[in-house]
């Protein structure tokens, strides 16, 4: 009599798969038609890290704000302070936003300088937006090589709707 035995971890692994394929087109989503729209921070300190000597951090501290538009298409563009940045993609976070915080994250990908003496000429940053209560709470976060060093605190207010 043969075992067929070792054929149930390739059969789990082909359910297991094809379960996780499925349930992500379950988990389709579409952004709140309240947060599409053009918001702006008011004037806040950003502080920028960098690490001359591996584990020896500079901080160099400015303010700005921040103008960033919200698309339904799952994109955003926009200005921090100085740097614009284009075609960043909004993601859910998949946690519970009332107690992470962080309902959606804006991947900006890399933008320049955010004030004239930023000392970093590119950087890869992320807005992470809390859930929508009148205003909007977000960070914005350096998010380069494995780093979430938070940059700024900011509160969104909408400025525009109907885009």
């Amino acid at each position: 009599m043969k075992n067929h035995n070792h054929n149930r971890p390739i059969i789990f692994f082909f359910i297991l798969t094809a379960f996780s394929l499925c349930s992500c087109t379950i988990r389709k989503w579409t952004v709140p038609a309240e947060i599409v729209g053009q918001w702006k921070s008011d004037i806040t300190k950003f502080t920028v890290r960098t690490e001359p000597k591996w584990m020896k951090f500079e901080f160099t501290s400015d303010i700005a704000f921040v103008k960033l538009t919200i698309d339904s298409n799952k994109t955003a563009s926009g200005f921090i302070g100085l740097a614009e940045f284009k075609n960043g993609k909004i993601k859910k976070n998949g946690g519970n936003p009332e107690k992470t915080g962080v309902a959606y994250i804006i991947q900006c990908g890399s933008i320049g300088k955010i004030f004239s003496n930023d000392p970093l000429n590119n950087k890869k940053v992320e807005i992470w937006l809390g859930p929508l209560k009148g205003e909007m709470h977000a960070e914005l976060r350096f998010t380069e090589g494995g780093a979430m060093f938070p940059m700024a605190d900011l509160t969104l207010r909408k400025v525009k709707t109907n885009l």
